[in-house]
């Protein structure tokens, strides 16, 4: 009787070992779970509200304009999601509080932002236009949805590909 027991746990505590090598390599290499710490994506995301990281789209496709990521800010290692606005070799210019991107081609476009509150005003850390430099090659320009809110690219530059983890994939039942 005690063999069968113990048969048992060997079979149960297999069975978990390949449980929790599974979930760490779905959580390392494919997708895990995250939660919203603060305002800078409203009314996109709400704080507190849950989300997935795609972590496999980087490996498969360069981020895209109006792609919402998640990176890694390098200096204090906190985990903060922001929309790419600008792309590698592109500028970012902030004239009367509207966004425009002016290509690699030198054709400037006012950025069309539905994501955005109507009233939604996008200004400069000291109130300016503004044409920031050319983005680097694999760096991107991310904004939050809350400009008002939003400490991002207009604060602390582009951000290099390397720090990007993952696409957001927002959740139907967030708020």
């Amino acid at each position: 009787m005690f063999d069968v027991f113990l048969l048992y746990i060997k079979k149960i505590l297999k069975i978990l070992i390949v449980l929790i090598f599974f979930i760490l390599i779905t959580r390392s290499f494919i997708i895990e779970p995250g939660r919203v710490n603060g305002r800078s994506m409203e009314k996109t995301f709400i704080d507190d509200d849950i989300f997935f990281v795609n972590k496999l789209f980087l490996l498969t496709k360069k981020p895209r304009r109006g792609d919402i990521v998640q990176y890694i800010n390098d200096i204090n290692n906190e985990v903060i999601i922001k929309r790419v606005i600008g792309l590698p070799g592109e500028q970012v210019k902030i004239f009367n509080n509207h966004v425009y991107i002016i290509t690699t081609a030198g054709e400037e476009i006012k950025l069309a932002e539905p994501y955005l509150d109507e009233y939604t005003l996008t200004k400069t850390p000291l109130g300016n236009n503004i044409i920031y430099p050319p983005i680097p090659e694999n760096e991107y320009f991310l904004l939050g949805d809350n400009r008002g809110e939003s400490k991002d690219s207009r604060y602390v530059g582009t951000i290099n590909r390397s720090y990007i983890t993952g696409s957001v994939i927002k959740l139907p039942f967030s708020k």
